[in-house]
């Protein structure tokens, strides 16, 4: 049984509790995501599949043949947590070529992988996620200011290595959604 220990929150900050042993699951079934999936097309909403280790394809792969999700099918690796798989190239290298055709992928790395992987992300033609949800650290021993400051860096870095930044319109038409969001 795999356990994550979780530290002492202290104020501060909000909500303070003493450290515990983070043992928890979320059962969810095919039935259960193809309902999601379902509602949130009813409701013109462009869901992003988020894949952790590659077993998921199969959930992709059912949600793609029942017709319940769209092309462009957006896919983040969510690489370095607990239940996902590890932070490496080679394994960001192996998700890539379980995309489905039609597919934009994005790369998440969590804690102090987010970097490496925002960095695996751009050079492999994908797309990254950046800030505070997935770690509040900018680098070892310095906390994030704000959400801001991650994206500057990553825009940055994505410039370096030559990579466009997409506008807002540019990125709605990529993901397939209409110019203007519905109300």
């Amino acid at each position: 049984m795999i356990k994550m220990p979780l530290k002492d929150r202290k104020a501060p900050l909000p909500h303070p509790r003493n450290g515990f042993m983070f043992d928890a699951c979320i059962p969810t079934t095919y039935a259960d995501v193809h309902m999601y999936a379902k509602t949130m097309k009813e409701r013109g909403i462009k869901p992003e599949i988020e894949i952790y280790h590659p077993g998921q394809y199969w959930v992709l792969q059912d949600l793609i043949r029942g017709g319940a999700i769209d092309p462009p099918y957006i896919v983040q690796f969510v690489m370095g947590f607990q239940t996902s798989s590890f932070a490496t190239p080679a394994n960001v290298l192996a998700m890539i070529n379980e995309l489905p055709p039609n597919s934009i992928f994005a790369v998440i790395g969590v804690g102090a992988f987010q970097n490496a992987m925002n960095v695996m992300g751009i050079i492999m033609g994908g797309h990254v996620r950046v800030g505070m949800e997935d770690n509040i650290y900018y680098k070892k021993g310095e906390k994030v200011k704000s959400n801001a400051q991650v994206v500057a860096r990553v825009k940055r870095i994505a410039e370096e290595l030559n990579r466009d930044i997409a506008t807002v319109a540019q990125a709605r038409e990529m993901l397939g959604l209409p110019p203007r969001p519905k109300v």
